[in-house]
């Protein structure tokens, strides 16, 4: 049986710990390089943050664990970890301060726990299943939508040229209705969405360990979480749709258009 009030203290306990990792190294000189098949980097930090994590989820879990940087491992059919030890490498290692660490717990389609750590900003974003978002300890809710102003979505098109070339549309079709931008790294955009402070988010191309905890963060704090066509994700899509409510009827109809 399930104790996601106990899986919580596991994945914060492992987040923490890689954040502690990620804010050592920051604007140190370090070794980096490019993915096999990706224009993606990936450095010392992010192995050590992922081994950091691996052992402790290990130690206090028995569910498998599918990592950004280190694969699969385990055996269960069950529950899974689904991991991204810093996200936002390419900040990172240009020393810009947007980046994060990324641990999900995902059973199916559904995201059960999900804790996001912005290590330089000090915020811990988590959340459980059916028991609400929270930021160092004090439970976040959306905010009242405020009518007075352009609303505020991230794009995120990772490296495709295809998906760049979408987006570029929608950002001429839309632009005198939505301000756009884009930080590079979705954990950290995706905890924006769920305090309210922008107002929605759209990607394709991304993988679970980029959104598995964002998820459930999104959801507890009262954002609406769907696929591009406004469907409950299947558990494939990459076309994603992560809005407060008031404004996600309307995108899904612009994005029928791109």
């Amino acid at each position: 049986m399930l104790n996601l009030s106990n899986d919580l203290e596991t994945a914060l306990k492992a987040a923490r710990a890689a954040a502690q990792i990620i804010e050592k190294n920051y604007n140190k000189t370090q070794d980096s390089s490019v993915k096999d098949g990706s224009k993606g980097l990936v450095t010392e930090t992010d192995l050590e943050a992922d081994r950091a994590i691996v052992k402790i989820l290990t130690e206090n879990s028995a569910y498998p664990i599918l990592s950004e940087e280190s694969g699969f491992t385990g055996n269960s059919d069950g529950p899974i970890w689904v991991i991204d030890p810093l996200d936002g490498t390419n900040n990172f290692a240009r020393s810009i301060p947007l980046f994060g660490v990324s641990i999900g717990l995902m059973s199916g389609k559904e995201s059960l726990v999900g804790v996001i750590i912005d290590p330089i900003h000090k915020e811990e974003y988590y959340a459980s299943k059916g028991d609400g978002a929270f930021c160092n300890g004090k439970r976040i809710q959306l905010p009242a939508f405020d009518t007075e102003y352009i609303p505020m979505i991230f794009l995120n098109h990772g490296y495709d040229e295809n998906h760049r070339d979408k987006f570029k549309k929608f950002t001429a079709a839309t632009a005198s209705s939505y301000n756009t931008l884009k930080l590079g790294t979705t954990a950290i955009e995706l905890i924006q969405v769920a305090s309210g402070a922008v107002d929605g988010f759209i990607c394709v191309g991304d993988e679970l360990w980029d959104f598995a905890a964002g998820m459930v963060i999104t959801r507890e704090a009262g954002c609406v979480f769907t696929d591009w066509q406004g469907k409950a994700w299947d558990g494939k899509n990459s076309q994603l749709l992560v809005t407060r409510p008031e404004i996600h009827e309307d995108l899904v109809e612009r994005l029928k258009f791109i």
